[in-house]
């Protein structure tokens, strides 16, 4: 199969496969699995894929101007509009000197080329926060169709993002925000290696809970993709404020250290 990935099929599981060089696989029901000479590691697997990026990301606020999103035509209109503010790039996120966190998704998706490009923006005015994205060709569920749980995920991310942004602007209440419920409406297929604009809102705000919504369409005012909404929630105390290893204050002083260095990095970063 491309890339060299192919999978075994034994006893109703799929295994996948290791490099020879590694520890055998366990014997099952008396009966020694085989190694396939085609089946790679996910490190080597990685390496195979196309790399879009360059060593200056860190100057540039687009990818590749051939195919990512400087080479949309609303793009310079859009980012014209004084009132959608830029405040995250993909070559900020993948800079040498990047402050989100190391396992940030889509700052993986960037490195390895399944997604090309990326810019936030954030409309105080409108109080929307709009994800611009440049997709890989390696993104499908069904062929050449981009897969529907990515769509999702960028829906999730981008929702997030709007709640980020008003609570770092004042305009919602401090505290952590996780998503407890959403929903998904995927109308259109969308192509592989298709640029799109996702679109958050702020729908309603009680309390500690915030209802948000958004759209996935291929420009600002074009074709509707995808449509999502969700729930919002700040926990009455933060997970991290509930060690479980006995030493209390120990464990307090150290989780209030680690989230507040994790979220000044990130503040740093989107700002």
């Amino acid at each position: 199969m491309q890339n060299g990935l192919c999978f075994l099929r034994r006893h109703g599981h799929f295994l996948l496969n290791k490099p020879a060089s590694q520890s055998p696989l366990p014997a099952q029901n008396g009966r020694q699995l085989q190694r396939h000479p085609c089946m790679k590691s996910q490190a080597s697997l990685i390496e195979t894929l196309p790399s879009y990026h360059s060593a200056d990301l860190a100057d540039r606020d687009a990818l590749n101007s051939k195919t990512g999103l400087q080479s949309v035509e609303w793009l310079e209109t859009y980012r014209a509009d004084p009132a959608n503010e830029a405040v995250l790039t993909a070559g900020a996120m993948l800079a040498n000197n990047a402050k989100l966190p190391p396992d940030h998704i889509f700052s993986a998706f960037l490195k390895v080329g399944l997604l090309q490009d990326m810019i936030c923006t954030f409309n105080a005015e409108k109080k929307e926060f709009s994800s611009l994205i440049t997709l890989g060709k390696n993104v499908c569920g069904h062929p050449t169709i981009v897969h529907g749980g990515l769509t999702a995920a960028i829906v999730d991310e981008t929702l997030g993002g709007l709640n980020y942004l008003m609570k770092k602007r004042g305009m919602l209440d401090p505290g952590p925000a996780f998503t407890v419920h959403m929903t998904m409406d995927w109308k259109k297929p969308i192509p592989a290696g298709s640029h799109i604009i996702c679109t958050a809102s702020m729908d309603s705000i009680e309390g500690r809970k915030t209802w948000v919504s958004a759209t996935v369409k291929d420009k600002p005012d074009g074709v509707v993709y995808a449509a999502g909404k969700a729930l919002f929630v700040i926990p009455k105390k933060h997970p991290l404020d509930h060690p479980t290893d006995g030493a209390k204050e120990q464990g307090h002083a150290q989780a209030a250290g680690q989230r507040a260095q994790t979220e000044s990095a990130v503040e740093q970063q989107i700002e």
